[in-house]
């Protein structure tokens, strides 16, 4: 048996050597690998990179900031407070409006009857020269009220010189122009006169005594400015009324209003 697979294995090889085969021979692929090892080896050129040149510059974009939104805040809604004028009364030129003092020179006329004469002296009557002192105040532009004090200084006859007047008014007035004022007096006046002459008539001597009763008169303010004026009047102190001395007065003075 072991004779037979020898006999059988010399003759393949047998016959692979007659067909021109070559067991221990190079393969075909061994073959190619000899080849191309024998080939002249070309140098490797790495291919250039073409230069990329930049055709613009890319500006740099800052981004806008975005403005911050602010709340809106509503309104608050607030009474509007009108303030209310100050009213300042006004004070005109011819010294109207307030309170005021003066004084005046002033002459004075007595006499028994309503005849006084106080430019010239006449019988039965008895002229005296004096001050008289106002204050007053104006409750309005068309009315006002007055305290009047008047005091004789020297008189025409020896110790006739004691004349005394108090009055009270109320004072009705009108300004006719910017600075000029014309006004009345209305009220109540006590007067004092006393006459150390013997009496031999009534007509001589009817000075004498404490007499009181209505007065009244009426006259002209000029204001120089809005706190000095100038004035003027004429006042009936007392008339007679009957045993009574008609008493009259002509003033001319300065007051100064506040």
């Amino acid at each position: 048996m072991r004779l037979r697979n020898s006999i059988i294995a010399i003759a393949l090889l047998s016959s692979m050597s007659f067909a021109g085969g070559d067991i221990g021979g190079v393969t075909s692929f061994e073959n190619d690998d000899y080849q191309r090892a024998n080939e002249e080896v070309v140098p490797y050129e790495p291919t250039a990179i073409p230069e990329v040149v930049p055709t613009a510059t890319v500006e740099e974009v800052v981004p806008t900031p975005m403005p911050t939104p602010v709340p809106t805040i509503a309104p608050t809604t607030r009474p509007v407070v009108t303030p209310t004028p100050k009213v300042v009364e006004e004070k005109l030129s011819s010294g109207v409006g307030g309170y005021y003092v003066g004084i005046a020179v002033s002459d004075m006329g007595v006499r028994a009857d309503d005849r006084v004469n106080l430019l010239d002296s006449e019988a039965h009557q008895d002229l005296q020269k004096g001050l008289t002192f106002v204050g007053g105040y104006d409750f309005m532009k068309y009315l006002g009220a007055e305290l009047r004090v008047a005091l004789s200084l020297a008189g025409e006859g020896k110790g006739q010189d004691n004349l005394t007047e108090y009055g009270i008014y109320l004072k009705p007035q009108y300004p006719i122009l910017d600075n000029l004022n014309i006004y009345g007096l209305l009220g109540y006046s006590a007067i004092n006169m006393s006459d150390p002459a013997s009496k031999t008539s009534y007509n001589d001597n009817p000075f004498d005594g404490d007499n009181s009763g209505f007065s009244f008169g009426g006259g002209l303010n000029y204001g120089v400015t809005s706190n000095i004026s100038v004035f003027t009047d004429v006042v009936n102190y007392l008339r007679n009324f009957g045993g009574t001395n008609s008493t009259w007065g002509a003033n001319l003075g300065v007051r100064y209003n506040f």
